[in-house]
């Protein structure tokens, strides 16, 4: 069984700090003699070495954690960048820990509280709102994919606007080239947030400078980004009465998989020529026969550019900056 530093220098009738210079290299410089430092080498390859994580943390000061809160990892989106962010952590020596508050202010503050409680030295938070303590983690908080204009922390998000702006632009396009009345559906999941705010802005400023009516665009809201806020959204927009649109589009992935699914289960007037469209991307839109246009995030470039904000908050050169970083329209049938 693995023994701590003070396991190993208790059998040895050797000290701590002894061991510890063995251990971090240091043998040389504070004249330890070979045999003493092979011996302790010898010891360790035969017993193992387990690190005592409180005590080492009581000593330096920190945990060598961080900790990330989103809104729930059944968006593929978000845990796709969970898992781009753990594996930096991973490869820095550091361990993060991830949570999910459901978008609950509640929640959200529970957890924020719960990883102060644990002395994380650090915290990703995409934040489900506006409302945030001034001096947290020491300020070593760096703000992930919705900008509520709080400029005392870093913020990394995508432009969401220009992004809706460039696939309304496609979608009108396309409608007019293929003899398509150019009308669309938006489904905005958990519209008061900034991201969604800004992608309904981006496809309301394109269908104006196109010069579509503006009765051409009708946008249904959901109460959050789920599937079931997509399904339920789908239903309400069907049974009033209404007729599908030459466009759907969808604020997220799981809005979208919930607006087909209550499209299959109403089998009205769905078929392979109905165009769709989703912010965020998935390989699978690749297996539609319909046309399909999608945003892709660029996942790993925020995430690279979140983590720099942390190492810089971590070493005492943060910049404090607003990152805006692009998304990429694919198109699939068109």
């Amino acid at each position: 069984m693995a023994q701590t530093v003070d396991d190993i220098a208790d059998h040895m009738g050797l000290s701590v700090t002894t061991i510890r210079l063995v251990l971090l290299g240091k043998a040389r410089q504070y004249r330890i003699s070979r045999a003493t430092e092979t011996r302790v080498r010898d010891y360790i390859d035969e017993h193992g070495y387990q690190i005592n994580h409180t005590a080492r943390s009581l000593r330096l000061k920190r945990t060598d954690t961080l900790a990330l809160i989103l809104p729930r990892l059944s968006n593929h989106y978000f845990a796709y960048l969970a898992e781009l962010l753990e594996c930096r952590c991973r490869e820095a020596g550091l361990q993060l820990m991830v949570a999910c508050c459901d978008d609950s202010e509640a929640n959200q503050q529970a957890l924020i509280d719960n990883f102060q409680q644990r002395n994380v030295d650090g915290l990703f938070l995409v934040p489900a709102n506006a409302k945030l303590a001034a001096k947290l983690f020491d300020n070593r908080l760096v703000l992930l994919d919705r900008d509520f204009g709080m400029s005392e922390y870093p913020v990394v998000v995508s432009d969401n606007e220009r992004a809706g702006f460039e696939l309304g632009q496609k979608l009108i396009s396309f409608c007019r080239q293929s003899g398509r009345d150019p009308s669309i559906l938006l489904l905005a999941g958990n519209p008061f947030m900034p991201s969604i705010d800004a992608r309904t802005e981006g496809i309301k400023r394109a269908v104006k400078e196109a010069g579509v009516p503006r009765k051409n665009l009708h946008v249904q809201q959901a109460p959050r980004n789920g599937f079931s806020d997509g399904k339920n959204a789908m239903h309400r927009y069907l049974r009033a009465g209404q007729n599908l649109p030459s466009v759907l589009v969808s604020s997220s992935i799981p809005v979208f998989e919930g607006a087909l699914a209550a499209l299959r289960a109403e089998q009205r007037g769905y078929s392979c020529e109905q165009v769709l469209a989703t912010f965020d991307d998935n390989t699978m839109l690749d297996f539609l026969p319909n046309p399909v246009c999608s945003m892709r995030q660029d996942c790993p470039h925020m995430i690279d550019l979140a983590f720099a904000e942390m190492q810089g908050l971590m070493t005492g050169h943060a910049t404090i900056g607003r990152h805006i970083s692009p998304l990429t329209l694919v198109a699939r049938n068109m």
